[in-house]
């Protein structure tokens, strides 16, 4: 009996962190991401396809979005958005990509950044983008990590090759 009981509370708080969370499934550029509850939405009226969230406190600030890539280049892409943010003035301290996704995170002044990025079809990426207080490091910690596993492509790419394929030969 006691060793049911050590189960059911071990596996409670499971299921009641995975009830906090939400999903988002952006059929547009053909992508999803789990979003915590806790973070209010708001889309920004100039870009609909941007997602601006934020917990009641305002202790932290997350973007989600798509974006189409010049030239399909994800690489290039990825760069440029980490140029981008040490010129803002974040001190990058981790970053890691490959041809099909991209995180970096750094610091300023007190905050820290957390940026993921993935390659989708036809020439487009998804990122989310959260900065939050270090003294909030702990509290969302776990936030991020749950973001950088979620946010994933939803359609299957088709590569060049097999489209051209499938085009009837004339002649």
């Amino acid at each position: 009996m006691l060793a049911r009981l050590i189960i059911l509370l071990l596996l409670s708080p499971a299921s009641a962190l995975a009830a906090d969370w939400w999903s988002y499934d952006n059929a547009g550029f053909g992508y999803a991401i789990e979003l915590p509850s806790e973070f209010h939405l708001s889309i920004t009226p100039e870009d609909s396809d941007r997602l601006s969230l934020s917990p009641a406190d305002r202790s932290a600030s997350l973007q989600v979005f798509g974006t189409m890539i010049a030239n399909g280049d994800f690489a290039t892409e990825a760069n440029g958005r980490v140029a981008l943010a040490r010129d803002e003035g974040w001190k990058i301290s981790y970053a890691k990509s490959n041809s099909r996704g991209i995180s970096f995170s750094g610091t300023r002044q007190g905050r820290i950044v957390y940026v993921r990025g993935v390659a989708l079809c036809n020439g487009a990426a998804a990122f989310f983008q959260m900065d939050y207080s270090k003294t909030d490091m702990q509290r969302y910690d776990a936030v991020v990590m749950r973001l950088v596993r979620s946010l994933r492509s939803t359609k299957k790419c088709t590569p060049t090759a097999e489209i051209v394929k499938s085009f009837p030969a004339t002649g």
